[in-house]
């Protein structure tokens, strides 16, 4: 059994500014789970998942492939779907992949 409790979690820089994030596990194809935390107005570029991918907004607002989502919205993306994500308010996510994303350049 795996516990990550909310009072003890590590948060980490992402490479993107305005954004941080708490690493639960990562499983054996490289698919992530995770909490993700952006400042208002950060965004995280353009990726594709090798993978599906599933997604809460546990708080605030965000664009993810131009689709806005408010607290307590969920968005599958199926493998080798692409989109950016920009952080309207200040905002967590809940984000749980099969196996790892790619930037695109």
């Amino acid at each position: 059994m795996l516990v990550n409790r909310a009072t003890e979690r590590d948060w980490q820089f992402a490479d993107q500014q305005g954004i941080d994030k708490s690493l639960f596990r990562v499983n054996d194809k490289g698919g992530r789970t995770a909490i993700i935390r952006m400042k208002k107005g950060a965004h995280f570029p353009q990726h594709v998942y090798q993978g599906e991918a599933e997604m809460m907004i546990l708080n605030g607002q965000v664009l993810i492939g131009g689709v806005e989502l408010h607290k307590g919205d969920y968005l599958f993306a199926q493998s080798g779907e692409e989109h950016d994500i920009v952080a309207l308010t200040d905002s967590e996510i809940f984000l749980s992949t099969q196996q790892a994303m790619t930037l695109i350049t």
